[in-house]
């Protein structure tokens, strides 16, 4: 198994006003701000921290439990796995299969959430989506016909659609190029459409659609959406790429490798709490329990965990468990998380005062 470590120290500019709305001609840069536990177990235990990922990535190598997604993208290695950890401060390690691209998936729905929060505030998409949990698997259609509301989360596929009826652009080009430079901004590096990936629109992800329009949750043209939607997810990325995503949530919003402030708090804020209610399928809750991160899951096989102040955990492995999440990957953030100590529970608990 390949295995790298790349490391690239920030550089934190002035401190600047917020922006309402993503600019892709705006760069402003401000500080990141850690606080001094974070800072120490960055610092000075990084080396610990690289050589526990190594470990906890040899220990899975063996571990074939769960199964390739049916409609995986043609040439997915089963047995590919990589980590990567990107922290607060900019430095950035990964280990195992570094170089695999991989498609985002349902990992892109918390980032396209983000970009719509940014363009209509908050109230706006929590009225127009909602963000309960649904009680239904995924890709269910009967999460908007046997409750008593039509409200779906944005980070189901019913909810991650109607999110894309409400992106900003001219023309259907420019709205999805929107998210894909949101995207890039936050990866620092050039993301795009894998073209080999590209899937006709299934007749669920049209049904999802049609049923969300017709609650008057979405608005626009069903199959420029639904193309959109698709589009998204197949944008393609590597564990570091993730990573770094997950990191700019992590600083509420600030890239931490350039110091540009690419989402308000407000939005961030709003991305992490979705991302605990529904971010893990139905095992969300589960997952908060045992690991206590905000995280989203793509049937690619990636999982990304965002740790608020600290940094982000991404992990790659394509065999999937029965609720769609990587079981490989899974595991590794779990272990991991344990092992730092960054249960936002616990997180929480050491930080409250001493009475």
């Amino acid at each position: 198994m390949k295995q790298g470590i790349c490391l690239t120290m920030a550089s934190a500019l002035a401190l600047g006003g917020l922006i309402s709305v993503i600019d892709l001609e705006a760069r402003e840069t401000v500080a990141v701000q850690v606080n001094e536990g974070d800072r120490a177990l960055m610092v000075k235990d990084l080396a610990r921290l690289q050589r526990d990922a190594r470990s906890v990535a040899d220990a899975l190598a063996g571990n074939e439990a769960g199964e390739v997604y049916s409609a995986a993208v043609e040439g997915t290695d089963p047995d590919h796995l990589a980590l990567a950890v990107a922290l607060v401060d900019g430095r950035i390690f990964s280990v195992g299969d570094n170089d695999v691209h991989f498609p985002l998936m349902s990992v892109s729905k918390p980032f396209t959430y983000a970009l719509a929060l940014e363009q209509h505030g908050v109230d706006f998409m929590i009225d127009r989506i909602g963000v309960s949990a649904t009680g239904f698997p995924y890709n269910a259609v009967a999460a908007g016909a046997v409750r008593s509301t039509s409200e779906q989360n944005p980070l189901v596929n019913a909810g991650a659609i109607a999110t894309h009826g409400y992106i900003e652009g001219a023309k259907p080009a420019d709205k999805i190029r929107a998210v894909i430079e949101l995207y890039t901004r936050m990866a620092n590096r050039q993301l795009s459409v894998e073209e080999t990936w590209r899937v006709t629109p299934r007749a669920l992800t049209y049904t999802l659609a049609y049923q969300m329009k017709a609650s008057e949750r979405l608005e626009g043209d069903v199959e420029d959406i639904a193309e959109r939607y698709l589009e998204s997810n197949i944008v393609a990325v590597t564990v570091e790429d993730l990573a770094r995503m997950g990191a700019t949530l992590a600083t509420g919003g600030v890239q931490p490798q350039t110091g540009e402030r690419i989402l308000k708090s407000e939005t961030v804020r709003t991305v992490l709490s979705v991302m605990v209610i529904a971010g893990m399928y139905e095992d969300s809750g589960l997952w908060w329990t045992r690991v206590g991160l905000p995280a989203k899951s793509g049937v690619s096989g990636a999982i990304l965990a965002v740790v608020p102040g600290w940094g982000a955990i991404a992990a790659y492995s394509p065999r999937l468990d029965e609720a769609g999440n990587s079981v490989r990957a899974a595991l590794a953030i779990r272990q991991l998380t344990d092992h730092w100590d960054l249960h936002s529970i616990d997180r929480l608990v050491k930080l409250a005062p001493k009475r």
